[in-house]
């Protein structure tokens, strides 16, 4: 069954604000789809959205979010799985730099700061996006700026650590091959589970060519330049085309 490109977008934008909002995935999927039928019957009778949900789209999904309940358990289901999944991705970063050395700032920190990103991006940026008629140009442009919040926050602790020495521990060799090994197994074990191969693309994406290009005897500058770009345009590019492809699914 096939409704509008409008209405599409209606209902991918509510699926969009429910889950941020922390609301139960199969409830959401049924609402979704019981409200393409409407939109699908209203349409052949020439009805856009807003005349068959009686109000605007931010204030319709404000309304059907306050009559849900809230999914705590569903909630803890994933937390662990996003920060497992974001702390593998430290590690390996940081034993392809050679630095796996944490110190008690770093610990506690780095937590602190994925806390942040998830209230960010759940709570504030994805709601936003759901309820404005942003282009996808701007809402890319959103996104980005939205990233630099985290970023910005990893490199004061980056400087702050600097300047105020605390206990630390590191990796020795051993730990290091043990820690690039479960990163890796919690990638492949979160593809299992959600049964997606973007947890396995996205790292080789980003770690890949990093590797290679340190193999390489190109000028140390070059080497930079090269390894901070190339992997940012692989996996933009990669989750370009994956959105692309669901746009026309």
């Amino acid at each position: 069954m096939k409704v509008s490109k409008e209405s599409q977008q209606f209902l991918d934008n509510l699926r969009v604000y429910l889950l941020s909002s922390g609301k139960n995935e199969q409830e959401i999927n049924e609402i979704v789809e019981e409200l393409k039928d409407h939109l699908h019957e209203a349409e052949k009778h020439g009805k856009d959205v807003e005349e068959i949900i009686g109000q605007s789209p931010k204030e319709y999904m404000n309304q059907v979010a306050d009559e849900m309940p809230f999914d705590l358990t569903g909630v803890l289901k994933y937390i662990p799985i996003i920060f497992l999944g974001a702390f593998s991705f430290i590690l390996i970063d940081d034993a392809i730099r050679g630095t796996m050395e944490y110190s008690l700032l770093e610990l506690i920190g780095y937590p602190l700061i994925l806390f942040i990103n998830l209230f960010i991006m759940f709570r504030i940026a994805f709601r936003y996006l759901a309820t404005s008629s942003l282009s996808e140009t701007k809402q890319w442009l959103f996104l980005s700026l939205v990233g630099m919040i985290p970023a910005s926050l990893f490199i004061v602790i980056y400087y702050v650590d600097r300047f105020f020495e605390t206990p630390s521990i590191e990796f020795g060799t051993v730990g290091v091959i043990l820690a690039v090994a479960v990163s890796i197994s919690v990638f492949i074990g979160v593809a299992l589970w959600s049964k997606s191969w973007v947890t396995i693309i996205i790292p080789l994406l980003w770690f890949l060519p990093r590797v290679f290009i340190d193999m390489t005897s190109i000028a140390e500058d070059t080497k930079l330049i090269v390894s901070g770009t190339l992997p940012l345009a692989l996996v933009g590019l990669y989750l370009l085309i994956v959105s692309k492809r669901e746009q026309h699914s």
